[in-house]
Formats: C-alpha cells, sequence, structure tokens
C-alpha cells in the first residue's frame, strides 16, 4: 500500500469552491484502479491562533512573532493507493481541462508526494 499526501491553499473566497471540486472527484477515485482510501481535511481556519491567544498571557506572546504562512484555507488530502503507478495513472486519466477547473481557485504553494510509516 502507498499513501499519497496532497497540501494546498484555496484562496480566501473560493475555499468552498476547492471543496467541492475535489469531493465531486470522489467518483472517479471510486472507479480507479488500486485506489483504496481517500481523507480530505480543511483547516478550521484560526481556530490554532485564537487557542493560543486564550491559553498565553500577553507577556508570552510578545516575543513570539508570527509565523510567515500563505493567507488562504489550508486544504490536506490523504489517499491510499496499491501502488505509485496506480495513483500516477489515476493522474493523468483527468483531463489538462479538469484540472483547469480548480487552478484558478488555488495559490501557489502546494506540495504532492508519497510518504512512508515512521
Amino acid at each position: 500500500m502507498e499513501t499519497y499526501i496532497v497540501t494546498i491553499y484555496a484562496k480566501e473566497d473560493h475555499a468552498d469552491d476547492v471543496e467541492q471540486y475535489y469531493k465531486g472527484l470522489q467518483p472517479l477515485y471510486e472507479e480507479a484502479q488500486g485506489f483504496i482510501e481517500r481523507k480530505i481535511f480543511r483547516a478550521k481556519t484560526g481556530a490554532m491562533v485564537e487557542a493560543v491567544r486564550q491559553t498565553y498571557s500577553e507577556e508570552e506572546l510578545a516575543n513570539t512573532p508570527e509565523e510567515d504562512h500563505d493567507h488562504g484555507e489550508h486544504f490536506v488530502m490523504i489517499e491510499e493507493w496499491d501502488s505509485i503507478q496506480d495513483r500516477i495513472n489515476f493522474g493523468r486519466s483527468l483531463s489538462k481541462e479538469h484540472h483547469m477547473k480548480v487552478i484558478p481557485f488555488l495559490l501557489p504553494n502546494h506540495s504532492h508526494e508519497f510518504y512512508k510509516g515512521i
């Protein structure tokens, strides 16, 4: 089994569009050779910052600058496949036009790679 993880940032006003796009792909995944499972996560944007602000004092926070990051909605997708080649074949089966449906809604920062458990 192979684990494939994708991380993306949606433009702030288009997170719902991105969510619908990726949820709408599920039937294609279900039909794909070698597909096992997929989970999609959408960040609760701001939840961590709010929790930290409620937990730490102003003095504790004063010396901790906010890290630079993309200002959009973060998504993480975790997929399980029988093989790396099965995932590659699935990606190739989607047309360029299909991929272009979501590209205008995304920020450039993203990652996609196969992972092993440790």
